[in-house]
């Protein structure tokens, strides 16, 4: 029973620091706003105004894929660093408190995966390898810090 409250505890420390990384970028650094769609019910029966009102939405709509894929590209760039220091941390933590430094270290973890979710939003190639470079090296090196180093010790 110990065990499983100590992992509760480490998963709920993991979700805090993935959404303290997540709320905390959208509050600093809001997305770009939806263009809003034209009110039809207001044209007339005049196809033109009709017409001209689903063009500037259409580029409106376009413009707003651009700003949404540079504004995940240059979250995936905030994340990824941040992922980097709570694995490192966590895994610093390991030896203080196993608790703490698990769910530390696996909030990093589940931070790099958030970086490959807007890495690919943002259609960015070579960062989502990066970000996924990074997932499978912080999943060894957490694992090889909590499992392996606790084996030479005993």
């Amino acid at each position: 029973m110990n065990s499983l409250i100590r992992l509760l505890y480490a998963l709920l420390i993991a979700g805090a620091v993935v959404t303290f990384v997540g709320l905390g970028i959208y509050s600093f650094y809001q997305p770009p706003k939806y263009p809003e769609y034209p009110n039809y019910n207001s044209v007339s029966a005049d196809d033109t105004v009709y017409q001209r009102q689903q063009k500037e939405f259409e580029k409106a709509t376009e413009a707003y894929d651009k700003k949404e894929k540079v504004y995940q590209r240059n979250v995936t760039l905030a994340v990824l660093p941040l992922a980097v220091v709570f694995v490192v941390g966590g895994s610093y933590w390991l030896k203080r408190s196993d608790v703490i430094g698990e769910g530390v270290a696996l909030g990093g973890i589940a931070t790099t995966m958030y970086a490959i979710i807007t890495s690919s939003i943002a259609d960015a190639r070579i960062l989502r390898f990066l970000s996924v470079t990074l997932l499978l090296a912080s999943v060894l090196f957490v694992a090889h810090r909590r499992f392996y180093s606790k084996e030479l010790k005993t």
